[in-house]
């Protein structure tokens, strides 16, 4: 049973990596953006070696299933957590790779940046950005600890993907789709609202953040500035910068991490709190509005709830056909 919903959650990531393959295709016949050739490379070298990988995990499997000792059974029980690793991972590159050519073509647009709406919104709801740089960087302390919480999502992935392969590889592959359904809805949202960040709009001076990096907010304005101008651009994938703005992807992928990891509470809780500070950095260090914060959250509650509702459907499906097949008998 277990297997056959990690197959149904991967069928999600499956659908949605072709989609935006598809969708990529089509845009790069008139996108100023193309695929740097290093790119193919730099792909067909990752999913080698994670083939290569996935042989042997599985070889090592097959000489110790008749291995009844307890380092025989240690060995084999670490294979297969590392081939259902690999087999995430397997699935997440392509994502990555075609989720990532489809951000850098819908920021080369040259419509208008929407980054004052986003501010007017900001203060409708009564937050001031400029007020809350300022407050941040004036204590030391406090923007150093945004800095590392900001900094300590890009660790938590692996470590996530390692922890849940070894201790439940159902959550990993269901974070998996997580993170498909996410990137469909990120890409949506950032293609509708373009958007470079609050540094870009407010133009804070160097003593306005002193305490945040020195790059804070702005370390792709100068790819999305050169992308937006319309001139030939090749990507080479691995060195893609984050184009997304709206919605915050930072805040998404906190709350997905955190609700992927609850069924390990001593290891969840303080994920969670990490990823809470985190979500604060996403308007200092990570130079968001706060609406880009709000839509980021949204993102990762509907990710994970149009995952949930799958499986849910899924267990329905499977139930009226095993009724049906009583009946039958």
């Amino acid at each position: 049973m277990r297997s056959s919903n990690e197959a149904k959650l991967a069928a999600v990531v499956a659908v949605i990596t072709v989609g935006f393959v598809l969708i990529d295709i089509w845009w790069s016949r008139t996108s100023n953006i193309s695929l740097d050739p290093g790119s193919w490379i730099e792909f067909a070298k990752i999913m080698a070696l994670l083939g290569v990988l996935f042989l042997v995990m599985k070889a090592i499997e097959r000489r110790l299933a008749a291995d009844a000792s307890r380092p025989g059974r240690t060995i084999s029980y670490a294979a297969e957590s590392i081939r259902w690793l690999i087999i995430n991972a397997a699935m997440f590159i392509p994502l990555g790779f075609a989720s990532i050519y489809f951000m850098y073509m819908a920021a080369a647009t040259d419509r208008p940046l929407m980054d004052q709406p986003l501010a007017v919104i900001d203060g409708m709801i009564g937050f001031r950005w400029r007020a809350f740089l300022e407050l941040t960087n004036n204590y030391p302390a406090v923007a150093k600890t945004l800095v590392f919480a900001y900094h300590a999502l890009g660790p938590q992935m692996p470590v996530m993907f390692i922890l849940l392969a070894f201790a439940d590889r159902l959550r990993l592959t269901e974070f998996m789709a997580m993170l498909a359904v996410s990137s469909a809805l990120t890409a949506a949202g950032m293609a509708m609202v373009p958007a470079a960040g609050a540094y870009a709009y407010f133009q804070p001076l160097a003593s306005d953040f002193s305490n945040f990096t020195a790059h804070a907010g702005v370390w792709h304005l100068a790819e999305l500035m050169k992308i937006r101008s319309g001139q030939p651009f090749s990507l080479l994938v691995t060195h893609a910068e984050g184009m997304v703005t709206f919605p915050s992807y930072h805040t998404a992928l906190g709350i997905m991490i955190t609700y992927a990891l609850r069924r390990l509470p001593a290891i969840a809780w303080p994920v969670g709190a990490l990823n809470a500070i985190m979500v604060v950095s996403t308007l200092p260090e990570g130079g968001h509005h706060l609406i880009d914060v709000v839509a980021g959250a949204a993102v990762g509650a509907l990710s994970i709830s149009a995952v949930w509702v799958a499986q849910d459907v899924y267990r329905s499906v499977d139930a009226a056909s095993a009724q049906s097949l009583r009946e039958v008998n």
